[in-house]
């Protein structure tokens, strides 16, 4: 039939495709890497693993075989089991199975199921058609010595002082003597006195000024608050006072609920996003809604999906990013549900 062909195809699409009756094909992100030996660098892949305990049919194979020949949801599991049949009788028969840009399958030595991925399939979408390209090594050229040139001894000079022409100066002096000398007689000229007067000015004295009257106080009125502060009250400023105040004494005091050993259970996962991580597809409505109460019941953000053909997905959460989907599904699968796997829509 060409399982392998579909399993192919799914994988571009999912993270994990399961073989019910045969195990799980899981798909990893690896970033782009460096091959020292080689000498080659190998561009970002998707790359494929085989998980034998995963067992458990969660209808996505069986669905898109469905959709592809145009069969029941019954008819394509049954082409299913004849194909693992199939699978079975080869690995038997000469040790190996082949599934052609998947890997090969063969038995050690203690007769366990074994896995070779092939090295060529590359199953991430956003690195389709790249290929690996040769690593050149980058030859730095070695910086060039910078030279050394000699110190030369820098000779200061001693410092001379300002030379002052001593001549210059006296005519200054003499300039400034005459003129202070013409205006002292200039004013005894006109005002007689008047320079004298000037010398002989009475020294300012200081006269307090009257008292000013005293301030005037009166007492504030005391403002007390009832015993209860309960709403709106129009309370008077002083006993016995027409003057009233209208305030809002707030709300009472709520009192505290009591104490309980009731420990509130944290929602894990979200509802938003699509990556789903899913925990089974169920065709009867009922086997899902008893899962879905049975996840919720331990704690865990689930719910149902949008019906997809005659299945209806559950899911432990739903996911914005890949990164956080994959943290959770690592965390779902340490708590002992290993079935679970990653859906992207």
């Amino acid at each position: 039939m060409g399982l392998e062909r579909d399993l192919h195809d799914l994988l571009y699409e999912h993270d994990c495709v399961i073989v019910p009756g045969w195990g799980g094909f899981l798909a990893q992100y690896k970033p782009a890497r460096l091959d020292a030996a080689r000498r080659v660098v190998h561009p970002p892949s998707k790359d494929v693993g085989f998980n034998r305990h995963l067992l458990r049919n969660d209808g996505l194979l069986n669905h898109h075989l469905a959709e592809r020949d145009g069969l029941t949801f019954t008819a394509a599991n049954e082409v299913l089991g004849n194909e693992v049949a199939h699978w079975r009788s080869e690995l038997d028969r000469t040790g190996r199975l082949e599934l052609p840009r998947i890997g090969i399958f063969y038995r050690d030595s203690e007769r366990n199921l074994q896995f070779d991925p092939d090295d060529r399939a590359n199953f991430l979408k956003e690195a389709f058609g790249l290929r690996p390209v040769p690593a050149v090594e980058v030859v730095r050229a070695a910086p060039e010595p910078v030279p050394v040139l000699p110190l030369r001894p820098v000779v200061l000079e001693p410092s001379r002082g300002p030379r002052w022409n001593w001549a210059a100066a006296a005519g200054i002096a003499l300039l400034l003597t005459a003129g202070v000398a013409g205006i002292l007689y200039s004013m005894q000229d006109n005002g007689g006195t008047a320079f004298a007067d000037l010398m002989k000015r009475p020294t300012p004295t200081y006269a307090p000024t009257t008292p000013s009257e005293p301030l005037k106080t009166t007492q504030a009125s005391v403002f007390s608050l009832p015993d209860e502060p309960l709403g709106i009250k129009t309370l008077p400023l002083t006993e016995n006072d027409s003057v009233t105040l209208t305030v809002d004494l707030g709300l009472p005091v709520e009192v505290a609920p009591a104490e309980t050993t009731m420990v509130s259970v944290p929602k894990r996962g979200s509802t938003l996003g699509r990556f789903h991580i899913i925990g089974g597809c169920f065709a009867q409505p009922e086997n899902a809604d008893r899962l879905l109460n049975e996840l919720q019941g331990k704690g865990y953000a689930a719910h149902r999906l949008a019906q997809y053909g005659e299945l209806h997905p559950v899911a432990f959460g739903s996911y914005p990013d890949r990164a956080s989907a994959l943290e959770a599904l690592a965390s779902i699968r340490n708590d002992g549900s290993a079935q679970a796997w990653l859906l992207v829509r």
